[in-house]
């Protein structure tokens, strides 16, 4: 058995749904956040970066807290966050190519919103590989 499938069986249905349900979630949240910083026009310049650095610090606490959610150990930390991640990335696909209004009329402003989401996504992967419990 190859290791991605072998740790696919290891995580199990249930613990699959339940950080799919999480990573929908979290898209959801990171839209309405990110609706709200368009309509302040602060996805762009300064506002921008200061959004992205803010992302660094409100994902940190989610990396622990999403293996939990599913009943994971912390050594499970890179295979929870790649499920949510996956979840996340998917739908911003869907939805940048067919609803981009969902992000905002504006296509500029809604392509900023993708590339924000893409920011967050790769954010949370690079914090899951830094927080994964090392082995010796």
């Amino acid at each position: 058995m190859s290791e991605a499938s072998a740790t696919v069986s290891r995580l199990g249905m249930k613990p699959m749904t339940i950080l799919i349900a999480w990573g929908a979630l979290l898209w959801a949240s990171g839209v309405l956040i990110l609706r709200w910083l368009v309509s302040m026009d602060a996805l762009h310049g300064t506002p921008q970066v200061l959004a992205y650095a803010l992302t660094i610090a409100g994902t940190v606490p989610l990396i622990p807290l999403t293996p939990r959610l599913a009943g994971l150990p912390r050594s499970d930390i890179v295979s929870a966050i790649a499920v949510v991640s996956m979840t996340a990335l998917l739908i911003d696909g869907i939805v940048i190519g067919y609803f981009p209004a969902l992000y905002s009329a504006d296509p500029a402003q809604a392509r900023a919103c993708a590339g924000a989401l893409l920011w967050a996504v790769g954010v949370a992967l690079a914090l899951g590989f830094a927080m994964q419990p090392r082995t010796r």
